[in-house]
């Protein structure tokens, strides 16, 4: 490919990064986070409350679960719930993906001196699978990385004098992390500060005397900045002493619970071991996995020769993974702050990234748009009702397996469309996901006015997993109660008498039911399962458990229900 050839094709995978991260964004089958739905309760409570604060929630437990800016942002977004649409949630997240991918582009190319070299990373930041997963949703991963990055991303593109901090700088720095912290939690101070602290004395020569005598000071400024903006909300909060209950002692001190077993043991084995922080990087790089190990290959190899700048974004990388290595809970998000640094490395390294580690990439995407394709057709063929996808749905997915396997055998192109491959995949899901995301997935405007200022009972074992409904049943009062799925008919409280029950996607026996009437169905994408039903598709039954209908159903006399 020409130098022009290679910019028209960042200039055409950043464009489509974009709109992948925004297309779509109410869609109930994002890629996310079980977190989420906690989220919008807390958004939706607070917001109806007409307060800033206290943060309202259902559970008590869970009202303080993080700092308030999350849920300002979608108070401010919905204007206080009057406008109560998934879309304006997840707008500003996205946006802020797009903002770091941005400054990842600004810095490769001021670091390489190309411009092709920006785009390349601004490209592979949001191939991340972690930014697409974590990066367009109502979650905190996104502001978190954007506002830890952004100072690095300062004292490398303006590159102040040789200390780095100026006095301004740190006080500017401080009010930065601060609004991080807003999002998060007041303990990423620490592994921000030791991550400056750490860059300051590398650039210093190691010094230690000269580090302590002048930048010490500044950091320790940057720190009280810091934590003083985090501190507006106990000083806000009309009960700063259940933010102590329940966030900083529970939430955060509790990762160091000595209640939580063997800490030597949890730290080789279990689910928060030390192996989700030492191939956290990887695992948050999704199908660029094995680029990313190559990559710190190639600088372990050249650690002698690396450029300064190199030096400085390990530093902040390295910092990330050591801090988040001490807690008993870990997991591979807490190193999201440092992907845009990676991105970065990637990209001026790019060239000396193994072929084959791309190579293995594009294959995966040419065969996950080949089982798309194929969970589409078995979807349809389950169905029974003729075409339930559009008619580009099938010549789409083909095109975008067809654009990976011309990479995977044209050599000079591997790299090339390697990141841009990635995308399309994204793409390639959200064009599965048409049928549950379109009118099959929602309920008709005649289901939405019979239960509309009616209670309606969803059986459920997840926690908020009612929220989902109140997007699609405005007006109606969303209640849960403790079932594990399947939930049967004959389980279901008497006392009630609208339900929704989740059955296999091509089963109509219960309508069969006397006493049963079916007002409303919705298609739905099952991305949640218990041990039982993993077990089921274990056993071969995929289908029936990935695919399901909602049905939103009335016992005409809860006292007798149905046999």
């Amino acid at each position: 490919m020409t130098k022009h050839s290679h910019h028209l094709l960042g200039w055409f995978a950043l464009a489509l990064g974009v709109f992948v991260y925004l297309h779509n964004l109410g869609s109930e089958h994002a890629a996310t986070n079980p977190d989420e739905h906690l989220y919008w309760q807390i958004t939706r409570m607070t917001a109806e409350g007409g307060e800033w604060l206290p943060l309202k929630n259902l559970q008590e437990g869970e009202r303080n679960t993080k700092p308030p800016a999350l849920f300002w942002q979608g108070a401010i977004m919905t204007n206080w719930a009057q406008h109560w649409e998934l879309w304006r949630l997840r707008l500003p997240v996205a946006l802020y993906s797009l903002a770091t991918a941005a400054l990842v582009l600004l810095l490769a190319r001021r670091l390489s001196g190309h411009l092709g070299t920006g785009l390349l990373a601004a490209v592979v930041f949001l191939a991340f699978f972690s930014t697409y997963r974590y990066g367009r949703v109502v979650l905190t991963s996104a502001p978190e990385t954007f506002w830890f990055f952004l100072p690095f991303f300062v004292l490398l593109y303006w590159r102040p004098r040789a200390g780095g901090l100026t006095w301004l700088l740190a006080l500017t720095f401080g009010l930065m992390v601060g609004v991080g912290l807003l999002y998060k939690s007041f303990a990423l101070v620490i592994p921000f500060c030791a991550g400056l602290a750490w860059w300051t004395l590398h650039q210093r020569g190691y010094r230690l005397t000269e580090w302590l005598r002048a930048e010490a000071p500044k950091i320790t400024l940057l720190g009280i900045v810091a934590l003083a903006v985090f501190s507006l909300w106990f000083w806000l909060d009309p009960n700063p002493q259940l933010i102590l209950q329940d966030f900083v002692l529970k939430e955060n001190a509790g990762k160091f619970d000595p209640k939580r077993g063997n800490y030597f043991l949890n730290l080789v084995a279990g689910n928060y071991s030390i192996w989700r922080i030492l191939f956290g990087y990887p695992f948050n790089a999704g199908l660029l996995a094995l680029a990313l190990v190559a990559l710190f290959v190639v600088a372990f190899r050249g650690r002698r020769t690396l450029a300064e700048t190199d030096k400085l974004l390990w530093i902040w990388v390295l910092t990330q993974m050591i801090v988040f290595a001490f807690p008993q809970q870990r997991d591979e998000r807490y190193l999201l702050p440092a992907m845009p640094a990676l991105a970065v490395l990637l990209a001026l390294h790019w060239e000396k990234i193994p072929r084959w580690t791309l190579a293995v990439t594009l294959v995966a995407v040419a065969a996950i748009t080949a089982v798309l394709l194929l969970g589409g057709l078995i979807l349809t063929g389950e169905l029974a009702e003729g075409s339930i996808y559009p008619w580009y749905f099938a010549p789409a997915l083909a095109a975008i397996a067809g654009f990976a396997l011309v990479g995977l055998f044209r050599r000079d192109w591997t790299k090339a469309l390697a990141a841009p491959a990635i995308l399309l995949l994204y793409l390639a899901y959200a064009l599965f996901s048409i049928p549950f995301d379109g009118p099959r997935g929602t309920y008709s405007r005649e289901a939405i006015d019979a239960v509309r200022g009616r209670t309606v009972v969803l059986p459920t074992v997840y926690g908020a997993h009612d929220e989902v409904y109140r997007f699609m049943l405005p007006g109606a009062d969303i209640q849960t109660i403790r079932v594990e799925p399947p939930a049967k008919l004959e389980y279901l409280r008497k006392e009630h008498s609208l339900f929704i029950l989740g059955v296999p996607a091509s089963n109509t026996a219960i309508a069969q039911f006397p006493g049963v009437q079916v007002l409303g169905s919705r298609l739905s994408l099952v991305d949640r399962f218990t041990g039982k039903q993993s077990k089921d598709m274990l056993r071969g039954n995929i289908t029936g458990q990935l695919f399901q209908q909602d049905l939103l159903i009335e016992i005409a006399d809860p006292t007798t229900p149905p046999r």
